[in-house]
């Protein structure tokens, strides 16, 4: 069995716990968290729980390490991961600025380990239909792609306590960067961003409230991604996200905010079925591209997205936001 370490052991480091130790090749083998209240939930899997991912590293023997830090802060973890030789799955975005993305990148090349960034979506069902329509030629060559992905205020006022540190562009842009890349097999050149401050800025949350980008591709292919985080919260799911994949024979639309159920009660609502706990077990995306990245490791198989592909979305993300400050085109590197 592999030996599992968990760095940060929020929201998504309880649901990769869980995801590791039902997949049957690994369990999770100590985690860490700077919070202590976080630490003191986490103990409930019954393993060491460390306040530092360098105590964890010296005084466990794992074989990878699953980095699950707010999006600022894997650099240090996952370069410490890869120095020690473990191998790494880390959270989309790999970093949020091209210094620490690089620095992930070379230390995993130099340790020569496996690497693999968590783009769910790239196990989504809508996502992955869309992938067989395209390898069997039925949308043709890529013309265009029109996507949006909003999160409702209550996540950067009241799930994120690290917004400030974030944006809709580092937070939900990395998705769609990803998805448009993996579905198209083009590659970005050119981006152009604008964006809108003001309502979390008056709650003292400084950082954009929505991003909206162009970005020119090759072969030829435009695409027009919307990313808000300040939609209302009587929407009736948490998150919206839509993706129009247009080609030169045919075309998809993808609404996953509709998850197929539609619920009336003190108000409307999408109750979410794309990840829920069936039989006693955790089923969705999430949990089956943790354990496809698992068994890759057992049988010495890397699993992609890989750390290269981290980069080149993360250097998308960046150059949206210097668009976005500057009100000028970026190039991005060839």
């Amino acid at each position: 069995m592999l030996r599992i370490g968990i760095v940060g052991m929020g929201i998504r480091g309880m649901m990769y716990a869980r995801a590791v130790n039902q997949s049957g090749v690994a369990s999770v083998a100590a985690v860490c968290d700077v919070s202590e209240r976080v630490r003191e939930s986490a103990k409930v899997l019954g393993v060491p729980v460390y306040a530092s991912h360098r105590e964890m590293y010296e005084q466990t023997m794992l074989d990878a390490v699953i980095i699950a830090t707010p999006d600022f802060a894997h650099r240090e973890p996952a370069v410490d991961a890869a120095r020690h030789s473990f191998h790494v799955m880390i959270e989309k975005p790999l970093a949020t600025t091209l210094e620490d993305a690089a620095a992930i990148r070379d230390a995993v090349r130099e340790a020569g380990v496996y690497g693999m960034v968590a783009f769910e979506n790239r196990w989504n069902p809508a996502f992955v239909a869309a992938q067989d329509a395209v390898r069997q030629g039925e949308l043709g060559a890529i013309q265009w792609i029109n996507a949006r992905l909003n999160d409702t205020i209550w996540v950067p006022t009241e799930m994120l306590s690290w917004a400030a540190r974030s944006s809709p562009g580092w937070f939900l842009l990395p998705h769609l960067a990803d998805l448009a890349v993996w579905l198209s097999g083009a590659q970005p050149r050119r981006v152009y961003a604008t964006g809108i401050r003001g309502q979390l800025t008056t709650r003292g949350i400084d950082t954009w409230d929505a991003l909206h980008i162009i970005v020119e591709f090759e072969p030829t292919m435009t695409a027009v991604f919307e990313t808000a985080w300040t939609l209302p919260e009587s929407m009736p799911n948490v998150f919206d996200l839509k993706f129009e994949l247009v080609g030169d024979k045919g075309a998809q639309f993808i609404n996953t905010q509709d998850q197929m159920v539609h619920q009336a009660g003190e108000r409307w609502i999408y109750p979410g079925t794309l990840v829920r706990e069936i039989g006693g077990r955790l089923e969705g995306f999430p949990i089956w591209m943790t354990g496809e990245w698992l068994r890759g490791l057992a049988a010495g198989q890397p699993v992609g997205p890989s750390i290269e592909q981290g980069y080149q979305i993360t250097q998308l993300c960046w150059a949206a936001h210097q668009s976005a400050e500057t009100r000028q085109p970026v190039n991005l590197d060839t």
